[in-house]
């Protein structure tokens, strides 16, 4: 059985210890270097640049793990092993494996690796169409947030993953695209309005126009989404004359 190489970049040594062996437990890997801050991190992974899986803990002595990995060409596969729960956006922005918070179970590590082997979503005409009443689950971590379909404001696509804004300010992240959430969210309350975003229609507040785009508010929530050119175009399309 081949081994997966791996490289560990975490500041506490106790933590790598856990890891190790929860690694070891789970067998199939192979631990080639481990460092502690983000100089001997850049220098393990250019030293291994035949690692597949890259673990990394966020803020290092010297900077973040990010700081890190935008000077490196190629990158391993990166699961991120964190206390902080405020990196996990970053984390999917550059398709991490996964995104784990501290304390740190051989469960929840288990599923995280799980997905190596995976294969990609199955046709998106094997997924149920959704009511506005239906309940679905939005994953955050190791909790699941349960969510009826009509509380889901808008639903912004990063590549093979997408970010969802909930009622209360809420957001998620899932390995979801925009396009398989189109074909089942119900059509009369969802409308795409440009090439990244979906909205629901019954939320939207208002729109403030700027010089090249625009700022779009929905009801009750703080903060506004962006809008290009374009899409301000479908969005006003949706707007009945009176």
């Amino acid at each position: 059985m081949n081994l997966m190489k791996c490289l560990l970049i975490d500041d506490e040594e106790i933590f790598r210890i856990q890891l190790k062996g929860l690694l070891e437990e789970i067998g199939g890997f192979e631990i080639l270097g481990e460092a502690d801050d983000c100089r001997s991190g850049l220098e393990l992974v250019r030293m291994h640049p035949d690692a597949d899986l890259l673990f990394l803990d966020v803020e290092l002595p010297d900077g973040t793990s990010f700081d890190l990995i935008t000077q490196i060409d190629r990158l391993p596969k990166l699961l991120f092993i964190t206390s902080h729960e405020k990196y996990a956006l970053d984390a999917f922005e550059v398709n991490a494996l996964d995104y784990i918070q501290k304390p740190l179970s051989l469960e929840r590590l288990t599923r995280a690796l799980d997905r190596l082997e995976q294969p990609r979503s199955v046709g998106d005409e094997k997924l149920p169409l959704l009511q506005e009443s239906d309940l679905v689950c939005l994953c955050c971590n190791r909790n699941k947030h349960f969510t009826k379909v009509a509380e889901i404001i808008a639903i912004q696509s990063d590549e093979n993953y997408t970010h969802i804004v909930r009622a209360d300010g809420r957001r998620f992240v899932m390995k979801k695209t925009l396009v398989a959430w189109e074909k089942q969210l119900p059509g009369d309350l969802f409308k795409r309005v440009g090439r990244q975003l979906i909205v629901n229609i019954s939320a939207l507040d208002r729109l403030e126009i700027k010089e090249r785009g625009g700022s779009l508010w929905f009801k009750g929530l703080a903060e506004s989404i962006e809008l290009r050119q374009g899409s301000l175009k479908n969005l006003q399309q949706l707007v009945k004359p009176i």
